[in-house]
């Protein structure tokens, strides 16, 4: 029903009790009541109607169903895959710049650390989703807002596929080109292509030109490698200058 509807039946509903019979004049100038006056309608039904005209949400959220959609989810998409390929690769990086570390490794900790990271990234996009509901009780919010749950899943999956990206060059070298010494190099060029395909495919929900978005989020990317690689290096240089 409308919310237009409920408005004009309020005040009826409302008002039923309280409304005189109608009067029926006789012969003679008596009058009597032309019919019993109806029962007044119950509370729960008063009750309903006020909630209904207070929550429009409600309406348009009874008696539908939602699916699983994207564009319910592109801050978690593009928030949990940019975080998950920045991060991995910035593990990479300072592994690869403190120059003690091998390719297996290297693959057991970036696996560790994406798995772990993915699972506190969902659980907080799940706990916060669920505190702004909590929040917002008895107000009205959008009805197609996704459950949380749905939001710290999607967080999860988009983390891990991303922070997996950087992973593919140590991967593709142990499985085609064991002992080779270029994973590093390969793990670069792989990322920088997905940050840039990131960032441009981020235009297509929202505004922005697609190649400044991709150019913008890569060398985001190229910052936080270049920090965690060189002060690895940094760090590293200090550690064996005070072994030695």
């Amino acid at each position: 029903m409308p919310r237009a509807s409920l408005l004009l039946l309020l005040p009826l509903l409302t008002a039923a009790d309280a409304r005189p019979p109608p009067l029926l004049r006789l012969r003679g100038g008596a009058t009597v009541p032309a019919s019993p006056s109806p029962p007044p309608p119950p509370p729960a039904l008063i009750l309903a109607a006020r909630r209904l005209c207070s929550a429009p949400g409600l309406l348009s959220a009874a008696g539908t169903s939602r699916g699983f959609r994207l564009s319910d989810h592109v801050r978690g998409v593009v928030f949990g895959g940019m975080d998950g390929i920045l991060t991995t690769f910035a593990l990479l990086a300072a592994l690869g710049g403190s120059g003690s570390t091998s390719s297996s490794l290297t693959l057991v900790v970036g696996i560790s650390t994406v798995l772990a990271d993915a699972l506190s990234m969902a659980a907080g996009e799940y706990l916060s989703a669920k505190a702004e509901i909590e929040l917002l009780a008895g107000r009205a919010r959008p009805a197609d807002e996704p459950h949380p749950l749905e939001k710290g899943l999607a967080m999860f999956v988009a983390f891990t596929l991303f922070g997996s990206v950087p992973l593919l060059g140590f991967v593709l070298t142990a499985l085609f080109a064991a002992g080779s010494t270029h994973s590093f190099q390969i793990s670069i060029a792989i990322t920088a292509a997905t940050l840039f395909v990131l960032g441009a495919v981020k235009t297509t929900f929202g505004v922005g030109v697609w190649w400044k978005s991709g150019l913008e989020v890569t060398g985001i990317g190229g910052v936080a490698a270049f920090v965690a690689f060189f002060t690895a290096q940094t760090v590293d240089y200090l550690t064996s200058g005070l072994a030695s």
